[in-house]
């Protein structure tokens, strides 16, 4: 069909914009700045890597890391040992005790105020 008729044959000018878009897409990808742009990116997130482990090593190695590694052994024991979890349940029973208190107050003050 041409241009000139009353229907355009738009499946081949939809095939025209596919390729199209495909080649400029392939032109770009492969263009000089592209590809360097990406070098950059693999250069930059490989130092960013370096930079990291460098980062993890160090605190490995650090007083801080050390104190960090006992307090977990030694929550680790309490925990086995059951102690954290006595202690959990002590402050949560005095927790609930003080809010039932403080309930309990606040009824009475309610049944007072009703009587009136």
């Amino acid at each position: 069909m041409s241009d000139t008729s009353p229907h355009p044959d738009l499946t081949s000018q939809f095939r025209e914009l596919g390729d199209n878009l495909k080649n400029i897409l392939q032109t770009a990808w492969a263009s000089e700045e592209a590809q360097k742009l990406r070098q950059d990116i693999r250069n930059g997130l490989t130092e960013l890597g370096k930079a990291a482990n460098e980062a993890v090593d160090e605190f490995n190695a650090s007083e801080a890391a050390q104190r960090l590694k006992e307090e977990a052994k030694e929550l680790k024991t309490r925990v086995a040992s059951g102690e954290v979890e006595a202690k959990a349940r002590d402050e949560i029973s005095k927790v609930l005790r003080a809010i039932n208190a403080e309930l309990q107050k606040a009824i009475n003050r309610m049944d007072g105020d009703s009587e009136l």
